[in-house]
Parts: structure tokens; sequence; C-alpha cells
């Protein structure tokens, strides 16, 4: 009896566990890629909570029935928090869908403003800039080599290319290159540095070149800490909610 009276206390006493869904209705890799990094976040705080993703075809399906608030309602018997993740393209992009009814921004917007429990978080510019608070993460996917972290030589050579502010990696007109390309050019590079003899073979540079599906993979190399969140706006707004 007084066993089980300790037990019940020290449930008591123990945290709630918060239920975070993230949701990425323009790529499901974007979504793997930002649970690996939500999971990241939740070590380096020592946070008690847990994440869950939702995918791109559900959210078209209940944009379909027009069920989307039905649908975020539903998720929150279960869940603490639902949040939103998209792209913030270019100033004149992000102007031209706000016109738009049926944009993702305008979609979500309508949803987030009747639940306080949901909120929309815009990637700036893409998922690719979160991905670039951490070259030598990236140094260490490409390479398949961990030990570029700490070898002076790299550390060298990828200070010219870590931006210290990851979300102004874009250009200003509707279409300009981003981060995605910057990526890609910076997986040139590290090839490049590995071996130099792939400059006369541009169609094997292109072939290792950084793709949307490696999103993941890379997420799984860099590193979060609070260094690198602050590299990037949006990535320290999304951070924020997995403080306890």
């Amino acid at each position: 009896m007084e066993n089980q009276c300790r037990i019940d206390n020290l449930r008591k006493e123990e945290k709630e566990v918060k239920n975070i869904r993230i949701w990425t209705p323009e790529s499901d890799y974007d979504a793997e890629a930002i649970e690996v990094i939500a999971n990241k976040i939740i070590t380096l705080y020592g946070s008690d909570c847990s994440v869950e993703k939702s995918t791109k075809r559900a959210y078209v399906t209940a944009v379909k029935k027009q069920q989307l608030d039905k649908m975020v309602a539903n998720y929150l018997k279960n869940d603490d928090l639902v949040i939103f993740l998209i792209d913030h393209d270019s100033l004149q992009s992000s102007s031209e869908r706000k016109l738009q009814s049926n944009s993702l921004f305008n979609q979500i917007t309508k949803v987030i403003n009747s639940n306080e429990k949901a909120v929309l978080v815009e990637i700036y510019q893409e998922l690719e800039s979160w991905l670039l608070v951490d070259c030598l993460g990236i140094a260490c996917y490409v390479t398949k080599n961990n030990n570029c972290r700490e070898a002076a030589d790299w550390k060298k050579f990828i200070r010219k290319y870590q931006k210290g502010d990851t979300s102004l990696i874009v250009e200003a007109e509707s279409g300009g290159k981003g981060a995605k390309e910057y990526l890609e050019k910076l997986c040139d590079a590290i090839n490049l540095k590995v071996n130099p003899t792939l400059s006369n073979k541009r169609k094997n540079l292109k072939a290792k070149r950084y793709v949307e599906s490696q999103s993941p993979k890379v997420a799984k190399s860099i590193l979060i800490n609070r260094q690198t969140i602050n590299r990037n706006l949006s990535l320290k707004t999304f951070a924020e909610y997995f403080k306890n």
C-alpha cells in the first residue's frame, strides 16, 4: 500500500509530455527533415516533447473536402499544438500569394486565426536554409566522413561558405536563386575539394549534387545547438515551441 502511494505521488510529479504535430503541406521530404531537426531541438533543450508529422497528401485531402479546420481540431484532441510550415519566398512572391484566396498561406491563416493551438512558421527561405546553418555537417554528409567537423583544413574551407544569417541566402526578385541553389553549389565545392578531377567531368559532378530527397539524411548530419539555431530567424522561431 505504501509503495503504491509512492508510485502515485511520483506520477503526479512527472512532467506531462507535450505532443507537437508538424505539418508541411509542400513536401513530405521537408516533413521528414524537420522531424529530425525537431528531435535534435528537443534533445538540446531537454524538453518533455514528442513529435508527430502529417503528410502532404493529408493536407490536399483536407482542403479538397473543405475540412482543414476539422482535421486540425481532430489532431488537437491528442496533440497540444499543430505547427504548419511553408516556405517564405521572395518578397514579391510572398505578396502575390497573400492576394490569392486559395494560396497555402491564406488557407492556413484562416485555420490558425480560429484556433489558438495552431500556428504557422514560414521558413526563410526554404528548408535548405535550415540545413545550411551547419555547413560542416553538410561536408560530413557529402564526404561520408564525420572527421570533417574536427579537421582544421575542412574548418578553414567551410568558413568562406558558412553564412551568419542563412535566411538572407535569396535573390530579391521572384524566381531568384535561393538556399537550394546555394546548397547545390556548396556540394559541388565539397566534391571538388575531395576529387578535383571532377571539374573535367561536369556530368559526374552534377550527379553528386544535392537533391531534395536527401534533406532528411542531411538533417541527421547537421549540428543543432544555440549557435546554429541563431543563424536562421525562422528556425529560431520554430525552436521556441519546443521549450518547456
